[in-house]
This record gives C-alpha cells, sequence and structure tokens, in this order.
C-alpha cells in the first residue's frame, strides 16, 4: 500500500515535511500577534511593484470605505510557501492574495473540497464581469471548471529590437512577418565586431536554461504542457517540431546568444543590450517598463513589432507571465474582500496608472480604449507601444493549468538544457519528460485516491 505520506507525493513537492512543520509554527506566532480586527483585510503578496501600486492607493480604497482596515503585506519569494502552509494547515491564511502563474498549480491539487480558494465565477457572474474580462485569461488561474483567480494582466509579447543597428546594416524590420524572414536577416547581423574571430553580435537573445523563451513559441503555435483537460501533450509533434526549431536558433542558424546572467532582467544581460551585443527580445508587456527602468539611456533605440508568426497570415504573439488575485475559504467576509478586489482590479483609474509605471494591459475590455494605452512613447521613438499591445490582445493564446505544472516546468528547464546545450534529441527528450510527469501525476493521484478511501 502507498503511505499517503511519501515524501515525493508530498503536495509541496520535494521540500522536506520539517519545512512544513516550521512555517506552521511560524504562521500560528503571526497570526497569534497579528490578530484581526473586525472590518479588516489581511492582503498578501510577492511583488515590489504591486506592493507600491496598492500602497499608494489604499487611502483612495479607505475613503471609499472609511472603517475597513486594510493589511498589504509583501512577502516576497517566500510568500508562496507561507501560503501553501497556511492553506493545508487551514490556518493564518489571508483574505485575499496574489499568486504567480507559475506557482498556482501547487494550490490546486487533492479533491475540490481541499483547495483552498474560493470559486469566484458564481462573483464574476452575478456581477456582470465575465463579459468585460478578456476569455483566455482565466485558463491559468480555472480548473475543473471553476476560477480560482482573477487575472491581473495579459503580458502579450512583442519583439523588442535595435532599430538603430538594424538600420544601419540596411534592414526594416516591420517588413519581417514569419520567423523564417527573421532568420535570414539575423544572419547578416550576427556577426564579429571586433574582429578577434568570435561572434559578439547576435540577432536575438534566448534562454537556453529555463522553459521562458521556448514556452513562448510553444503557446504561439497553439500547444503548451498540458491541454484543456488537464492532460500531458508536451510529448506532442507542435511540442518536438517547436524545440528543435528552438535549438536550431543556437545550433544550425547561430542567430541566438544564451541569456546573459540568471534571466533577461540580470544587470548582465542590460549591459551586453548597451554594448550592442543583443539586437533583440521577445519581450511581454511588463518587460518593456523594466527595459525603460533600468536602461534609460537607450531611449530611441529600441521599437517593437509583432512577434514574427510560423506561416503567413499565423499567430504573432504569445504571453508570459502572470498574476492573479483570489479570495482564501479562511476569508470571514468575502463580500468585503471582493470589493478590495474590483478596486485593485477593475478600477479604471488604477489601471491607467498601473499602465504607466509597468506598461501593464490589463484584461478588461471597456479599460483597453482608455487615452493613456493609446498615446506616443518617446523610449521606444514615439510608438504608440500600447496600441500595439492591445491590437495583439485577440491574438492572446490560452494558457491550460494543471496542478502539476511547478514540478513539469523544473523538469522542462533541464530538458531545454539538455537538448539546446548537450545535443539530444528533442523528440526523445520531450517523450521522456511527458512519461516522467504522468508518473507523478499518477502517483499523486493514487494517493488522493487512498486518502478518500481511508479519511
Amino acid at each position: 500500500m502507498l503511505n499517503p505520506f511519501d515524501r515525493d507525493s508530498f503536495p509541496i513537492g520535494k521540500a522536506p515535511i520539517a519545512m512544513l512543520i516550521l512555517f506552521m509554527i511560524s504562521s500560528i506566532l503571526l497570526l497569534i500577534s497579528n490578530k484581526k480586527k473586525d472590518n479588516s483585510l489581511e492582503f498578501w503578496i510577492f511583488a515590489n511593484t504591486h506592493y507600491d501600486e496598492y500602497q499608494a492607493r489604499l487611502p483612495l480604497f479607505n475613503q471609499l470605505y472609511p472603517d475597513v482596515n486594510v493589511e498589504l503585506i509583501n512577502f516576497g519569494g517566500t510568500m508562496h510557501d507561507k501560503l501553501l502552509t497556511a492553506l493545508l494547515s487551514n490556518f493564518g491564511a489571508p483574505d485575499i492574495v496574489e499568486v504567480e502563474i507559475t506557482s498556482i498549480g501547487r494550490f490546486l491539487k487533492g479533491a475540490i473540497e481541499e483547495i483552498g480558494f474560493m470559486d469566484l465565477r458564481p462573483l464574476l457572474e452575478n456581477e456582470g464581469w465575465m463579459h468585460d474580462l478578456i476569455p483566455n485569461r482565466f485558463t491559468p488561474w480555472s480548473y475543473n471548471g471553476r476560477i480560482y483567480g482573477i487575472p491581473h494582466d495579459l503580458h502579450p509579447v512583442v519583439l523588442l529590437y535595435r532599430d538603430d543597428i538594424f538600420k544601419t546594416a540596411g534592414f526594416d524590420l516591420t517588413k519581417i512577418n514569419t520567423w523564417d524572414e527573421f532568420i535570414n536577416v539575423g544572419k547578416e547581423v550576427t556577426r564579429d565586431t571586433d574582429g578577434d574571430g568570435n561572434i559578439d553580435q547576435f540577432a536575438i537573445v534566448l534562454d537556453n536554461k529555463t522553459e521562458s523563451d521556448y514556452f513562448n513559441f510553444l503557446l504561439q503555435r497553439g500547444g503548451g504542457f498540458f491541454d484543456e483537460n488537464g492532460n500531458v501533450v508536451i510529448d506532442s509533434d507542435i511540442a518536438i517540431d517547436t524545440l528543435e526549431f528552438y535549438s536550431s536558433l543556437f545550433n544550425e542558424h547561430k542567430i541566438a546568444t544564451p541569456v546573459y546572467g540568471t534571466w533577461h532582467g540580470h544587470p548582465s544581460n542590460f549591459a551586453a543590450m548597451q554594448d550592442g551585443k543583443i539586437l533583440s527580445i521577445l519581450a511581454p508587456d511588463w518587460y518593456v517598463g523594466i527595459l525603460k527602468s533600468q536602461v534609460p539611456q537607450m531611449a530611441g533605440k529600441w521599437k517593437a513589432i509583432p512577434m514574427p508568426s510560423w506561416e503567413e497570415g499565423g499567430r504573432r504573439t504569445t504571453t508570459r507571465g502572470g498574476t492573479m488575485i483570489g479570495i482564501t475559504k479562511q476569508c470571514e467576509n468575502p463580500d468585503l474582500a471582493w470589493k478590495l478586489i474590483e478596486f485593485t482590479y477593475f478600477n479604471k483609474e488604477g489601471l491607467a496608472n498601473r499602465f504607466e509605471t509597468t506598461m501593464i494591459i490589463p484584461p478588461i475590455k471597456s479599460a483597453l480604449d482608455l487615452p493613456i494605452f493609446h498615446e506616443p512613447d518617446e523610449y521606444l521613438g514615439g510608438q504608440r507601444i500600447g496600441k500595439l499591445f492591445i491590437d495583439l490582445v485577440p491574438d492572446i493564446p490560452p494558457r491550460y493549468q494543471n496542478p502539476y505544472w511547478s514540478e513539469a516546468s523544473d523538469l522542462l528547464n533541464n530538458t531545454i538544457f539538455e537538448v539546446v546545450t548537450e545535443n539530444k534529441s528533442s523528440r526523445t527528450a520531450l517523450i521522456d519528460l511527458a512519461a516522467t510527469v504522468r508518473i507523478i501525476i499518477s502517483k499523486d493521484q493514487m494517493r488522493w485516491s487512498i486518502k478518500e478511501k481511508n479519511p
């Protein structure tokens, strides 16, 4: 008989059970020392930019609801572990909380009644918001027909490129429509600029250690790790062909450089941009905001086009990243929590301010005609980047959810590295990956089945 507390199938993955106990103790102490007051809401977040936005606007919420005390807590990178502990123990969770897209699966395991979030579909339908939110953006936060979170964003992706360098080389990227066309141009601008025999200027920067950029391409083609029913499809022909193409950008066409540092937002990556080593990057809306804040001295050098498509007339965007807001089942006043969600996620003044500071496009249809989204951006040479993002919204692909995304993405990271840098067969790598994930899911579902039979 399978041990229902087998560490390998424990809901927080392979982390020691002792960690759960420590988090439970810390949560209890935190709860004891911060006992909630009547009409109070505890709101947990993980992102500094979100904290700054909400903290600045909370006084406006308090003008509407002067008797409500909102305690906004930014736990940063430790938040998801603390939240999981609180939900598993059914003790110490916040009233409302934001969850990042790669972590949400951890909270959806087990029986429906054991999931620690409220199903928000009834509220969305009763309040009339279902028709004003972009439908595809619900998919990361939905499972088994229930909606556990409201989307914070859309995150359409464009191709940011060094307009000055491409033009000097004689190329106008606005005339590029497909990836094949981009590769042909990319070979012309990828070169050794200092004559030392080594290529030091690359057409594009891509991550060869994580799933981030590969997943951009895969979603663009209508693929994914899971399908709409939660089935593993990472071994599909589309996924295999996409990974072969992805590897070819590094190894066959040699137009891609691996990301500098740990990710695209690392200081060394921005330094490479300034030095002209990186000529383009796949950029969601939020990354444009980061670029503007981190290298303001490059204003006027960058422009954006829709992602090149896989075939003429095909989809020209994808989506990367995301955040939801949800109400936990431990919330004692969900009606009041809903009012705060409406204020932070649906208020048009707040959404305009969010775009101004972060470039994030909201998933609210009625907000997309706000003037700020259609103004020229001097950093991008006067380009109306907000309008470009909005024009791409209808083409944003769905990203289907499964409770095992966290485990799956870790394994996919390793697979990307093996294929791109160690020349492993894409087909073999993804078939092996899919088989491993199916075993993980089957083993965990067996554990839940035993638990249901032996409560």
